[in-house]
């Protein structure tokens, strides 16, 4: 009898053995398959870490070694590496015989665009005659940082010669025997011929110089807009054209505007904008690259016995007036978006003299004198004059004199020009504000057609 104990299992299919053995063989391959992966994985990822970890050494040693180089620097190498560019351009010029090394460093298209971007304050003045078109520079002192090698301006293939427009160390001037335009760069004596417009400007052209040292202006590409009267429109209707040296062309703009008369010698740029005043008391301004125009009253309303004029001053290219009254000296500053002036700087201005007796003839004192309290005082009732530059510093005429003030710091620069210029009230003077760089002057690139 047999045991009721015994089990009854299914039978095993036929190869099942085999089967599972081959099952976990391939999990087994897998798992192997993903450990190499990982371990693979892992050992890139070491190797990614080593290698940043590398870098980052040697970029950090390298710093240090550029530490330690300009620590131990020579002096000379250091003044100019990081002092030279800052001093204007004939300062610059004559500092090419320290050495050679300071000659080739100074020869540099990069040096000189540097210095364009950097230097940036006003170093003198030109002066120009209605009568017999000649041309004068007073420099500020000290003259032998601001001296030029041919102030007169006799290195053009004509004359005589007449200063339009300036900027950021660029002029603009005109042959009135021709009508031929040309850019140059009074410290290298560098110039540029540039095709006539095509509409004739006049005698006395309403041109503006616009010149930008910006980072990737590295050729010192320029703008000339000049104003002209339409003719056939009614009296005072002005067109504008212009011309880019990077399109070697001009083109005439179908915006107009009425200005009765724009006044030629207040053309100023600020903020690549050709600003001037008109016989209105308003101040146009034509965006060449918007080609928009722009009409703003000037900030003391009805003032027919006001002294004014417009500049620009600052690194953002913000357009400023002059207000010269009997009893103070106002600088305004036309507001972004908006047709509003905001003060920003008044000086008074009083009238004094000084007498030991009453039989003495009367001595007049200075015509400025700065209080204790650095607050500058007129005893003579200035003229406003035009200015651009990086800093804070207006211009003005007093008793023979070019007085620039800097509305930041209240330092007083003084440069003699006696003789110069004669004044009215509404035309002022011929003279034109200078800075002094290193720009080149590109010669305008294949000429466009002109179009209007």
């Amino acid at each position: 009898m047999e045991s009721s104990s015994q089990l009854f299992l299914p039978d095993r299919p036929e190869g099942d053995d085999d089967h599972h053995a081959d099952t976990d063989d391939g999990d087994n391959d897998a798992a192997d398959k993903r450990a190499a992966e990982a371990a693979e994985s892992y050992d890139d990822v070491q190797y990614l870490v080593r290698r940043n970890r590398a870098a980052a050494r040697k970029r950090l040693l390298a710093r240090i070694k550029l530490i330690h180089n300009e620590i131990h620097k020579p002096l000379a190498d250091a003044v100019r590496d990081h002092a030279l560019f800052l001093l204007p351009a004939s300062s610059i010029l004559r500092l090419r015989a320290v050495s050679r090394s300071w000659a080739r460093h100074v020869s540099s298209p990069i040096f000189a665009h540097t210095q364009s971007r950097s230097h940036r304050s006003i170093a003198g003045v030109f002066f120009g005659s209605s009568v017999d078109a000649s041309v004068a520079y007073v420099p500020f002192p000290p003259a032998a940082a601001h001296v030029l090698p041919d102030p007169t301006l006799s290195f053009f293939p004509v004359s005589p010669i007449a200063v339009c427009s300036s900027s950021n160390g660029l002029l603009l001037c005109y042959a009135p025997s021709s009508g031929d335009f040309f850019v140059c760069n009074p410290a290298t004596a560098a110039w540029a011929a540039v095709p006539r417009p095509p509409h004739n400007p006049g005698p006395e052209p309403a041109a503006v110089l616009i010149f930008v040292p910006g980072v990737y202006n590295f050729r010192s590409d320029y703008t000339i807009v000049i104003g002209f009267r339409i003719i056939g429109a009614s009296s005072g209707i002005f067109g504008f054209q212009t011309f880019s040296s990077s399109a070697g062309g001009w083109w005439t703009s179908n915006e107009v505007c009425a200005a009765e008369c724009l006044l030629p010698d207040s053309g100023i740029a600020g903020g690549g904008v050709a600003y001037w005043r008109t016989t209105m008391l308003t101040v146009v301004g034509y965006d060449p690259a918007k080609d928009s125009v722009r009409m703003v009253h000037w900030p003391m309303n009805y003032a027919v016995e006001v002294r004014w004029e417009i500049g620009q001053m600052g690194d953002g290219g913000r357009l400023f007036c002059t207000a010269v009254t009997e009893e103070v000296v106002q600088v305004h500053k036309l507001l972004p978006k908006s047709d509003q002036w905001a003060l920003v700087a008044s000086m008074d201005l009083k009238k004094r003299w000084n007498t030991n007796s009453e039989e003495e003839e009367v001595v007049e004192e200075e015509a400025w004198e700065v209080e204790a309290g650095g607050q500058l005082v007129f005893k003579k009732r200035p003229w406003p004059m035009r200015f651009q530059g990086g800093e804070l510093e207006v211009l003005l005429w007093v008793e023979g004199r070019v007085v620039g003030v800097n509305l930041a710091t209240k330092r007083v620069r003084v440069a003699a020009a006696f003789g110069w210029p004669t004044w009215d009230d509404v035309r002022g003077a011929k003279y034109v504000p200078y800075i002094s760089t290193l720009a080149p002057v590109p010669p305008p690139a294949a000429a466009a057609l002109t179009s209007s």
